[in-house]
């Protein structure tokens, strides 16, 4: 290889790692403490879970299988019968466990950010962070 080569190359890599450094520090600097966790399933609401103390509300029964209110885990049914399990802990939830192919839910990791959701889609769930009053401005919008 050439020296033009491997400039080229060092330049990639700079370029990539710092996207990566800036993307997480802007996704950090979005978080939601006072903001809420929605989960959808085919796009219906289900349960809405405050960051801020853990407190929910239900909005479709059928759909909630279990919640856990001491480990602060909910048991939601998707397109499997088996459900996917969401951790709520430290003003921020994650997907603790679920059946699907790769289980790419699942290695998702914690999100209290709107620029972090968690999608689930062998089991058309998806997990999105919003601000509690939806007519405030956020960071995002101004």
């Amino acid at each position: 290889m050439h020296k033009s080569d491997w400039i080229l190359i060092a330049v990639i890599l700079i370029v990539a790692v710092s996207s990566f450094l800036i993307f997480r520090q802007v996704t950090n600097d979005n978080a939601l403490v006072d903001g809420v966790a929605i989960v959808y399933y085919n796009n219906e609401k289900i349960v809405e879970i405050e960051l801020e103390d853990g407190n929910y509300k239900i909005f479709n029964e059928d759909r909630v299988i279990n919640i856990d209110e001491e480990n602060d885990i909910f048991h939601v049914l998707g397109s499997n019968p088996y459900g996917v399990y969401i951790e709520y802990s430290e003003q921020r939830v994650r997907v603790i466990d679920e059946e699907s192919p790769k289980h790419i839910c699942q290695t998702q990791g914690w999100t209290n950010s709107p620029l972090s959701p968690l999608t689930c889609l062998p089991n058309n769930i998806i997990i999105v962070v919003e601000a509690k009053d939806p007519n405030l401005p956020d960071d995002i919008t101004g």
